[in-house]
């Protein structure tokens, strides 16, 4: 029983970190952005940018292609709530 306990609060713990993301976006003349946003104020934003260049990757390797990023901005944490994020423009090539 308690190891039932401690698996399901293990989970519930690791999925309460969950980064949420916006996917890939399609800006238009070839350009693509994937948003990745923090839920909590400890989380740095170049752990979101890394995991929004590993999301472009993937992506571009789906199309036999290889990425390039074209732009990257990160917004640290902030006040009222505010959590940090990173967003990567890139294009597949």
């Amino acid at each position: 029983m308690n190891k039932l306990i401690f698996s399901v609060s293990t989970v519930l713990l690791l999925s309460a970190c969950a980064t949420p993301t916006t996917g890939v976006v399609p800006r238009g003349e070839g350009l693509h952005t994937v948003t990745r946003q923090g839920e909590g104020f400890w989380v740095a934003p170049d752990s979101l940018k890394a995991a929004a260049i590993l999301d472009a990757d993937a992506y571009c390797k789906n199309s036999g292609k290889s990425v390039k990023v074209v732009n990257t901005k990160e917004i640290p944490a902030g006040p009222l709530g505010r959590w940090p994020e990173s967003e990567v423009l890139f294009r597949c090539e």
